[in-house]
């Protein structure tokens, strides 16, 4: 295109009619506001003229076209290319139908070989486009010599592409589009700077945008090769001929692939391919492929033959032990399928034990849950019923000893109070008698030497019986309630450990794997705590093992033919110490806590006697049993409780009279409860009970008073203590006994040889400090 305007010019064109020959039917016709003039030159009436519209496409409706003649030469060439053209068709067809097996294609450049044995698919039907896609596909046809021979210097796919897209090229383009010109000038070649746009039709084309010279036409005539072009064309035609034989025979396998493998294909393979005429080798995926370009010897075949043979005996091998495997396996089934058959009934009773069972877990889990709450609650009641009791004998105890001590302290005066003098007589009276009736019992049992103020006051008014029997039957009718509406199968410790021995005897693996021995503590135990409710080992000396309970926990899947080593691989071994750890001994931590008297020496000795006797039995209440811990810790709370606020020895002259009976009394019970420390020795650790029998109670209140005592009497005391401790903390040389020593030894020096009343008191103190000495 011009970058200037050129002048409006009249422009023949020539009108393409049915008579090619006839090249003198031009119509001159002026553009812009040329005025139409005939074929004698003459002007044409305008007033014939059809009115002007606005629509662009009006004068197409109305029929007037113009159409454009190509010259005479320009037919010409156009009717000795189609020539060629059928010519050369006629001629690749020849060559096509004479072509052997293989055909050789020489070049200017490389030399390719084509294997055409196999035959091609058939060409598929062509396509029928219209409107813009027919506009489109066309733009690319043969209508002129540029159009059927391209450049080889002419690259316009990506330019063309380019353009038409609309897109502007960049310089990198422009520059190398320039090149291309600029060589194609220097070999003498033409590249056309504008290219021909499709007529439209009712419309005229501008000079502006186009413009055709009949001088180039010409020029290009001249320079066409014909040769180098039918070479180009007879390279494409073969390549396109390569690619669509070579995608029909890809299409060709894998449809072969989809319906026929291993034998099939084979005999399909040799349908198609006789041996004269052996198959492609893209067919065939069994043989081996030999790489194109390598010579096919005999030898080479034979080795692949063999190669092959190999595979072939190889995959034999495999299928036969697939073969025998497969046989085995179907032998196994069989004799399984058999075995299940034999165990059908078997296993349908065993089913139908286990829904049982499962039933009947679930509603005694149900039940256990709805009565557990009941349980603790009642449980709750009776300790408290239990614990009031208990204070109220220790509260009554220690009113008793300020009472005395009061009464020894104001003997003597005059002055008295007179609103707590009949409370204190009623008391006063109360205890003597009290005392009376145990000297009596203890006469009638002929008790040698009783030391007064060693015995426990627990005695308890009738009133008070009545009161405490009350609470007591309340509780006892509510026990009877609680599994009233529950049969004996759910309510009974025997019923459900019968549920579980039925269990553990037919499948012991399923009761071991569903950790039975784990939970059955936890389903009898709602059961036990509700016969323990009232269990009191500190009051009563009923055993537990005499309980039915007790007795069925430890014959619980028991038989006649048990060995030791049948009852060391026994999963319930630890049934019934576990029942102790987890229920026993927190009862007993709880009775201690609420319950016990440290003073009371028959309650101690019978929790001493239960602890020992249960550690001693159960290997599961070890140091490392977090209960036993606990009820140890009890016990020492409760002691130290006691040196705090039950002991009382007066060390005033004027309370520490030696001859009172209070004084004396005060004296025997520290020496009790110093007694039921000691008794822990072997159950506590040694050292604790040396801090709290030695130190806190020996050396502070007991050897202080003995300065208040007589000669003789002291003498006494001292023995009393020697036999309270135990031998086995004399013999270890231990310092806290090195108060005691020095107190005998003053003793024994204080006595006189010569006194008769000494020589007694002196044979004490002297076996006193042998014994001492012999172990320090």
């Amino acid at each position: 295109m011009s970058l200037f305007r050129k002048p409006k010019k009249t422009i023949q064109r020539r009108v393409f009619t049915e008579n090619d020959d006839d090249d003198d039917d031009t119509e001159p016709m002026e553009i812009g506001n040329a005025v139409p003039i005939d074929k004698k030159g003459k002007k044409k009436d305008k007033s014939n003229k059809t009115p002007k519209t606005l629509l662009s496409f009006d004068a197409e409706e109305e029929g007037e076209v113009f159409q454009v003649k190509k010259s005479l030469h320009s037919k010409k060439v156009l009717r000795m290319f189609e020539k060629e053209k059928k010519k050369k068709e006629v001629k690749v067809e020849k060559e096509d139908s004479k072509s052997k097996e293989k055909t050789e294609i020489i070049t200017d450049d490389f030399v390719l070989v084509v294997n055409s044995s196999h035959k091609k698919p058939p060409t598929p039907p062509p396509l029928i486009l219209s409107g813009r896609d027919a506009l489109c596909a066309g733009k690319d046809d043969l209508s002129s010599e540029e159009d059927e021979e391209p450049h080889r210097f002419n690259k316009p796919d990506n330019f063309k592409r380019i353009l038409e897209s609309g897109a502007i090229p960049d310089a990198a383009m422009i520059h190398a589009a320039r090149k291309r010109r600029q060589r194609a000038r220097e070999l003498g070649d033409f590249i056309p700077t504008e290219e021909e746009e499709p007529e439209d039709k009712g419309r005229l084309l501008r000079e502006d945008d186009h413009e055709v010279s009949g001088s180039d036409e010409e020029r290009i005539d001249m320079d066409i090769n014909i040769t180098l072009k039918d070479q180009e064309r007879r390279r494409e035609q073969f390549l396109s001929a390569q690619d669509s034989d070579r995608e029909m025979d890809e299409w060709e396998d894998q449809q072969i692939r989809k319906g026929v493998t291993g034998a099939a294909m084979e005999a399909a393979r040799e349908l198609l391919y006789p041996v004269e005429c052996p198959p492609p080798p893209n067919i065939s995926t069994q043989l081996p492929i030999m790489k194109p370009g390598i010579p096919r010897t005999p030898k080479m075949i034979a080795e692949k033959l063999k190669e092959h043979y190999e595979q072939v005996n190889q995959s034999k091998q495999n299928h036969e032990l697939q073969l025998q495997k497969t046989r085995k396996d179907i032998e196994e089934v069989v004799k399984e399928l058999e075995d299940l058959k034999m165990k059908a009934p078997n296993a349908a009773d065993r089913f139908r034990f286990y829904q049982e069972l499962r039933g009947y877990i679930t509603d005694l889990v149900e039940c256990l849950d709805e009565k557990i709450s009941i349980i603790t609650n009642l449980e709750q009641r009776a300790l408290d019923i239990m614990a009031r009791k208990s204070e109220w004998l220790i509260e009554r105890r220690r009113q008793d000893v300020r009472d005395q001590a009061e009464e020894v302290a104001n003997k003597g005066s005059t002055f008295k109070k007179d609103y707590d003098s009949e409370e204190k007589q009623r008391r006063a009276a109360e205890r003597e008698g009290r005392r009376t009736r145990r000297r009596r019992i203890r006469e009638a049992a002929e008790v040698p030497k009783h030391v007064e103020g060693m015995s426990s006051d627990e005695e308890i008014s009738q009133q008070d019986i009545l009161l405490f029997d009350k609470e007591r039957e309340q509780i006892q009718t509510e026990l009877q309630e609680v599994f009233e509406d529950v049969i004996e199968e759910y309510s009974s410790t025997a019923s459900i450990l019968i549920r579980f021995e039925q269990w553990r005897s037919n499948d012991l693996s399923a009761y071991t794997e569903a950790y039975a021995t784990f939970c059955l503590p936890k389903v009898v135990s709602p059961l036990i705590r509700l016969n323990l409710i009232f269990w009191n080992p500190l009051n009563e000396t009923i055993e537990l093992e005499k309980l039915d309970w007790y007795r069925t926990l430890a014959l619980y899947g028991l038989h006649d033919d048990e060995t030791e080593e049948s009852l060391a691989k026994d999963p319930d071994i630890s049934l019934l110490p576990t029942i102790i750890e987890k229920i026993i001994i927190p009862k007993l931590t709880q009775l201690v806590d609420k319950c016990w008297d440290p003073l009371s020496s028959s309650q101690t000795l019978r929790l001493v006697g239960v602890i020992s006797r249960y550690i001693r039995r159960f290997p599961t209440l070890s140091p490392a049993s977090k209960s036993l811990n606990n009820l140890f810790s009890a016990v020492l709370h409760k002691i130290k409780t006691a040196l705090e606020h039950d002991v009382f020895i007066p060390i005033t002259p004027k309370l520490a009279d030696n001859k009172s009976p209070f004084f004396q009394r005060q004296f025997a019970s520290g020496l009790k409860l110093l007694k039921n420390i000691t008794s822990w020795q072997g159950i506590l650790n040694d050292n604790t009970l040396k801090e709290l029998a030695l130190t806190s109670l020996l050396d502070r209140y007991l050897l202080s008073s003995l300065k208040f005592c007589t000669l003789v009497d002291a003498v006494q005391k001292v023995r009393l203590i020697s036999l309270i401790l135990p031998r086995i903390w004399l013999q270890g040389g231990t310092p806290e006994f090195k108060n005691f020593l020095n107190s005998v030894m003053n003793l024994h020096q204080q006595l006189d040889k010569n006194n008769p009343l000494h020589l007694e008191p002196i044979d004490v103190t002297n076996s006193i400090l042998k014994t001492l000495r012999s172990h320090t």
